[in-house]
């Protein structure tokens, strides 16, 4: 189980925080159960209008002032209604905070369930604002006492310490950024590497063979940075690494801890500027692949379209607009000329005709409302990884590569087919409905309510007593990678791969000891041996 708290950007809605969660756009599509605590009505629209009240009573706080929480659960769990209510109402004692307004959604869009909790943070009782002091690290603790408690899969809940505004994990000894996974994000989102990620691709390996060898000094040091257009230099009281024309760096012990300013000075001595004038071969900054371009371009084409149609659409309405209000104005004229209608009798053919035109009026408001809607529809702008997904489901290898860019670990106690080597594989399984995580993760549902998860690097299957959901999982794997696999997970989940493997023949050979000692002896009474 995992909880975040999602930062808040500007002040905020909690109208606009529960529309979201409550998937109001597409009526509900994605939330599967809502609850509201601490509210005194029934209905949903009564409830957020009576939180986004109580708010507006304190004007002092220019601050958000709703607390979002996401809580998510691995991919095979599933808590039941009563575990899901413990988990919120403990999670928001340790903050102190279980006696404000607030909206429950659970939601099932992902491969991960997960649970949205949207808080009021101002006090109910004095209408004051809450702050928890290190809410992260509290919540962080109560995952962990609830995961014990409502016996759930546990995850890594790293303590989060706040050093000099920057924010870094401690597990055990080692401290590495915590930007690490912001980095990937913004890997996918741009179609450009960042430069850590780039630096660590292109130059750490000779980096690392300059620090290996015993006669390496810091011109050495800086002239396999030059290469890479690239420089060391002193920042505060460490270390960076930058571009040497660009406003572009990152620590130094980041690359690799060896290149911090303390582990440099005991192996070289007293740190000393780069002299150096090797000239750079390689350059950061390159579009990593054509799928970014070719975004560029669709979202570029998508922005001329729509203030294309737009322009035409209001220059169209405000034509029609023009000639209604002329037809009623010759119509009122005819009513002020007209001899033969008493003058008693006028104002009322008057209101006839402003009724007339008011509706009209309306109903092209209204019909090009629509119109309206539907262009900025169908030239919305997205993100690179909502391209990337469309691509991917489309059968684009290349785009679902893209979105896999980082790697995917799994755990020791999964059910897991792969290559032998690490051989990745990013093609899809045609004859099975697939759904595409925004991870890269291909979801396909088999039978017996199981899941086989491809991440390219391996297929993670989430049913271990289930023949046909096996069966369906070794097809997959013996196409992508062959007939010599790799399996890892309990022992009864091997147990049935060998013997779905034997039932329906389909000639694998495995590089677990115990499951290649099986198949020898078997091979052995075949033969009579």
């Amino acid at each position: 189980m995992i909880v975040k708290q999602v930062s808040s950007k500007g002040k905020g809605s909690f109208k606009a925080l529960a529309a979201y969660l409550l998937d109001l756009k597409n009526d509900g599509e994605k939330a599967e159960m809502y609850d509201f605590s601490n509210c005194p009505f029934d209905l949903v629209e009564e409830n957020i209008s009576y939180i986004k009240q109580m708010q507006e009573l304190n004007q002092m706080v220019h601050s958000d002032k709703s607390l979002h929480l996401v809580v998510s659960f691995q991919e095979e769990e599933k808590p039941s209604l009563e575990v899901l209510a413990d988990i919120e109402m403990e999670l928001l004692k340790s903050l102190n905070m279980q006696e404000h307004h607030r909206l429950s959604v659970s939601h099932n869009n992902t491969n991960n369930f997960h649970l949205h909790i949207a808080v009021n943070r101002l006090n109910p009782h004095n209408n004051l604002l809450v702050d928890p002091w290190k809410s992260k690290m509290k919540l962080q603790k109560k995952a962990q006492e609830l995961e014990e408690k409502h016996k759930l899969k546990k995850d890594n809940h790293p303590v989060q310490l706040i050093v000099d505004e920057k924010v870094f994990l401690v597990e055990g000894n080692k401290s590495s950024n915590i930007k690490d996974n912001q980095y990937k994000d913004q890997e996918i989102h741009s179609g450009m590497k960042n430069l850590l990620t780039w630096i660590k691709e292109e130059a750490l390996d000779e980096i690392l063979e300059v620090l290996n060898h015993s006669t390496s000094t810091y011109e050495d040091l800086h002239d396999v940075l030059a290469k890479y257009n690239l420089e060391l230099k002193s920042r505060a009281n460490g270390l960076v690494i930058g571009d040497k024309h660009r406003k572009l760096f990152v620590k130094a012990s980041d690359v690799h801890r060896s290149l911090s300013k303390g582990n440099l000075e005991r192996r070289f001595g007293l740190f000393l500027e780069s002299q150096s004038s090797i000239s750079a071969e390689k350059f950061f900054g390159k579009p990593k692949s054509f799928l970014w371009e070719n975004y560029q371009r669709l979202m570029e084409q998508r922005k001329i379209t729509k203030k294309s149609e737009l322009s035409l659409e209001k220059e169209s309405r405000l034509a029609l607009r023009q000639s209604i209000k002329l037809k009623y104005k010759e119509q009122l004229a005819l009513v002020k000329f007209n001899n033969n209608i008493p003058s008693n009798q006028k104002p009322q053919h008057r209101q006839i005709i402003y009724a007339h035109q008011k509706e009209e009026l309306q109903e092209l408001s209204e019909r090009f409302s629509q119109k309206r809607k539907d262009i900025h529809k169908l030239n919305r702008l997205y993100s690179y990884k909502e391209y990337l997904l469309e691509k991917a489901l489309k059968g684009d290898e290349k785009a679902l590569e893209a979105l896999r860019r980082t790697t995917m670990s799994f755990k020791a106690n999964e059910n897991i087919l792969r290559h032998p080597k690490g051989k990745v594989n990013h093609q899809l399984w045609e004859s099975l409905k697939v759904q595409i995580t925004k991870e890269g993760k291909a979801v396909y549902e088999v039978e017996g309510n199981g899941k086989v998860i491809d991440t390219g690097a391996y297929l993670k299957v989430t049913v271990e007593d289930n023949d046909r959901a096996i069966l369906t999982s070794l097809q997959m794997a013996k196409k992508k990678y062959g007939d010599v696999l790799e399996i890892q997970g309990s022992l009864e989940f091997k147990k049935r791969v060998m013997m779905v493997d034997e039932r329906y023949e389909l000639g694998l050979e495995f590089t677990d000891k115990a499951m290649k000692r099986i198949q020898e002896q078997d091979v052995k009474k075949g033969m009579g041996l």
